[in-house]
């Protein structure tokens, strides 16, 4: 027998032997297809996983702080994640003893001028100025705010006394709705949306307690699992990802809040309505990068319609009037792009103003705000992997010193 028969023999009974697993091509399969599964499980668990990310991300966060807090002060670790999450939740009701009552009275004020007629104009025309496919929705948003629904009684005098909402039960109704009827299901619907909201936002300190007291431990797990010969290679990558990560998500809440105080100050002065609430809308979306653009949009059409209510003798000028928000918002994102980006953040992503809007529509695209929030920091860490893991690869592979592109170890 050739020596060329007995080797392909032997590889024959050899491959017999061999558990489907230890295929190269079959564990390369099953690996992408549990890392998929497992984004997809954990967006389709999203109530559980948010606030497990959450309370992971902000152990991560603050991670820094608490190995100075044990350094430097001598705290144990219990003891400094305790003074942290104590110091945040006095910060926060603070906060909100401010904030909150100055949006409540803002926005009850805009629901009020909206009940009022104020900018039924207004609506009519953006009614008629859409796709006959969204106009429904306009007009339900609009019954909504009005609060319509009531059926006027003619009185004796001739005048008209709104009577009481009227009950519409569908033969299609749920049966909730069918036994308690549509108004008190919708306040039922609320309570259970709160309920869940508040019992989300005790999750996240309780998880975060136990991330960050075990954080360390998580860690050398971690380190752990990478194999020795591939353990400095792994964990220098790693540090990188950790510097870009960590710099830009720090940095993008502290420049989402300067900016919501300047979008605040900013269409105050200009004369917009309801100012300081847009402004906090702003800076809450400028967290996702051109994001606060979309406040502008309910920034121009309160102005206008504040100042379309007016006599002709007090208006402001209609350059001004459309112009005015605008320029504040340029003014702040330029700030934003050439002050507080490169001061705070010091671009740590290294990713130019293009690739941060297509990965910022791209995560939009495949899970909406949850896909928005991670898109910039996963396209970091893939854009370090492919820099430092792929392309070389690549062109080891393309000048013939390599039989394989891929970055995989195959012995």
């Amino acid at each position: 027998m050739r020596d060329s028969d007995r080797q392909e023999g032997d590889g024959g009974r050899a491959l017999t032997r061999l558990h489907l697993w230890q295929i190269q091509w079959v564990r390369d399969v099953l690996v992408v297809a549990s890392v998929v599964g497992v984004l997809w499980l954990g967006y389709a668990l999203r109530f559980v996983t948010v606030p497990l990310l959450v309370a992971l991300g902000l152990a991560y966060l603050v991670e820094p702080l608490v190995r100075w807090l044990c350094r430097r002060a001598g705290m144990t670790r219990p003891a400094a994640v305790g003074g942290i999450l104590a110091t945040f939740g006095v910060g926060l009701v603070a906060l909100l003893l401010v904030t909150v009552p100055v949006l409540v009275s803002q926005t009850t004020s805009l629901v009020q001028n909206v009940r009022a007629g104020k900018f039924d104009g207004m609506l009519e025309k953006v009614e008629r100025a859409l796709p006959e496919a969204y106009q429904g929705d306009v007009a339900r948003i609009r019954e909504s705010l009005m609060g319509s629904g009531s059926v006027a009684v003619p009185r004796e005098d001739g005048g008209a006394t709104p009577a009481e909402p009227a009950v519409v039960v569908r033969a299609d109704a749920p049966l909730l709705e069918s036994v308690l009827g549509p108004t008190a299901t919708a306040a039922i619907e609320r309570i259970v949306d709160i309920t869940a909201l508040a019992f989300a936002a005790f999750l996240v300190p309780f998880y975060f307690w136990f991330f960050s007291i075990g954080f360390p431990d998580t860690i050398a797990f971690l380190r752990s699992l990478v194999p020795e010969a591939h353990r400095p290679r792994v964990e220098e990558l790693a540090a990188e990802m950790d510097r870009a990560v960590s710099a830009f998500v720090r940095g993008r809440i502290v420049i989402a809040g300067i900016m919501g105080v300047l979008l605040a100050v900013g269409w105050k002065i200009g004369g917009v309505p309801y100012a300081f609430t847009l402004g906090f809308v702003g800076g809450l979306l400028s967290i996702v990068p051109y994001l606060g653009a979309l406040a502008l949009v309910p920034a121009l059409a309160l102005i206008s319609v504040d100042q379309l209510s007016l006599p002709d003798a007090e208006r402001m000028a209609w350059y001004w009037m459309l112009g005015g928000p605008v320029l504040v918002y340029v003014i702040v994102q330029s700030i934003e792009g050439y002050l507080l980006t490169p001061v705070i953040a010091g671009r740590a992503t290294n990713l130019g103003p293009v690739s941060v809007f297509v990965a910022v529509l791209a995560g939009a695209s495949l899970a909406g705000v949850y896909g928005m929030l991670l898109a910039i920091p996963a396209a970091a860490c893939i854009k370090i992997l492919a820099s430092e893991m792929l392309m070389p690869a690549l062109r080891e592979w393309a000048a013939g010193r390599a039989s394989d592109p891929l970055p995989i170890d195959r012995d």
